[in-house]
């Protein structure tokens, strides 16, 4: 019995040591090569048709691809129609309009609060330079809505609709 497991050893050794071995361990390898490449290769491919290289896009296309450009648009032109309107009502609700749509946008930017105050708090004067200018905006719309018979002219609702397309334009939506 111990001459048939000495027999077993020295056959295992000798395949281990030879040639063949050699030769089947290098055929293994170059084939563990290929279908690695090629995996990676289908990972790429997968990647791209998948859109899923989002980090690749360039700023103003990232972010019209998150709001869409068409429905900021349209929903933009509708708040300088109601601006051209000149009625009082027309000129409360473009402010307010102009308001929502900048504090979706900054929700959609990812900025932390509970409103729109505290999300503007996240802005430093040297990041956005109208800063002050949608401060000001957004008060004359806590006013309309916490005041209802607040009267506000052509010229108050044009400052606050500019802040806050300023404020657009300097973030790349408008």
């Amino acid at each position: 019995m111990i001459t048939f497991f000495l027999n077993l050893y020295d056959t295992i050794n000798s395949f281990l040591n030879s040639v063949d071995f050699s030769r089947t361990i290098l055929t293994l390898k170059l084939i563990s090569y290929a279908i690695s490449f090629f995996f990676i290769f289908l990972i790429a491919v997968l990647l791209k048709k998948s859109e899923a290289t989002w980090w690749l896009k360039e700023g103003a296309r990232a972010r019209q691809a998150a709001y869409g450009p068409q429905k900021l648009d349209k929903k933009w032109q509708t708040v300088l129609m109601r601006l051209k309107k000149g009625d009082e009502a027309s000129l409360k609700l473009a402010i307010i309009e102009a308001d929502n749509i900048f504090d979706d946008i900054l929700k959609r930017m990812g900025l932390p609060g509970i409103d729109m105050g505290e999300r503007l708090r996240q802005f430093e004067p040297h990041e956005l330079k109208s800063v002050e200018l949608v401060w000001e905006a957004h008060r004359l719309r806590n006013a309309i809505v916490h005041e209802p018979t607040i009267e506000i002219s052509q010229a108050q609702a044009e400052q606050a609709v500019q802040g806050y397309e300023a404020a657009l334009k300097e973030l790349e939506y408008l």
